[in-house]
């Protein structure tokens, strides 16, 4: 089983470097990831745990959706508190039919997009994707736990995401594409876009893309790769901001 690696680049990056390929993106993403291992060690040696939950933040709903692609874990959470919270801690675990654990994300070196939950606004739902799953056995249900997290103060970055719908690849199957603009200036770091495809209520596909930096007054492109189907879907997008000052 195969993970589908997603990156997303800027209208200049790609008028530079051409069409990039998978293996490409992969490097650099696997790059990134040992440059950080490298910069903070400790870290790296531990994996997410979440011992306190937060009280403050309710996981109202998670979803499991797979294909020959992959697996990934949909978690919806609602921030009942009136502070905005900035980067939680968030352990998932996703278990097969017989309640078998298949997966956890709390593996030392995890990039930290898969670890934590960016932005809670107060009183406001938010939608969380771990599309890098990998389960040998046929997932049927997922958990989350949100752990505590910084109180986030003053104005927060403002960021937009328009002309979102479905393409097709001849390689990665339907996807969706679309613009991110970061209003704000603030150029954001290793942004995070969010992408599910609903059916009759329920999350049916899910994916996500991340941009290495979102430049202040930027309009920045994305593509997402879905796993699941999202044809037929309504399709839902977000960027909750990584940079907040």
């Amino acid at each position: 089983m195969s993970i589908r690696l997603v990156a997303a680049f800027a209208v200049a990056t790609l008028a530079l470097s051409g069409c990039e390929t998978n293996a490409q993106r992969s490097a650099k993403l696997e790059k990134a990831a040992r440059e950080q291992r490298l910069a903070h060690p400790e870290a790296a040696q531990k994996g997410v745990a979440v011992t306190r939950e937060n009280p403050q933040v309710k996981v109202v709903a998670t979803y499991v959706v797979h294909d020959e692609n992959g697996v990934a874990a949909v978690v919806a959470l609602r921030n009942e508190s009136s502070k905005t919270l900035h980067e939680a801690p968030i352990a998932i675990t996703v278990n097969d039919g017989r309640g078998a654990v298949l997966y956890r994300n709390n593996a030392p070196g995890l990039d930290t997009t898969l670890v934590s939950v960016p932005l809670l606004r107060p009183h406001a739902a938010t939608i969380w994707i771990d599309d890098q799953i990998q389960a040998a056995g046929v997932p049927a249900k997922a958990s989350a736990l949100v752990g505590e997290a910084a109180a986030a103060n003053g104005a927060l970055p403002q960021l937009s995401i328009s002309g979102v719908h479905t393409f097709a690849d001849p390689s990665n199957g339907l996807g969706a594409e679309g613009t991110v603009s970061n209003r704000s200036q603030i150029p954001q770091q290793k942004l995070v876009v969010y992408v599910v495809g609903r059916r009759g209520g329920h999350i049916v596909a899910a994916g996500r893309a991340v941009l290495p930096e979102v430049g202040a007054k930027q309009h920045v492109p994305f593509q997402v790769f879905f796993i699941g189907s999202p044809k037929g879907t309504q399709l839902e997008a977000s960027a909750p901001p990584t940079t907040l000052g």
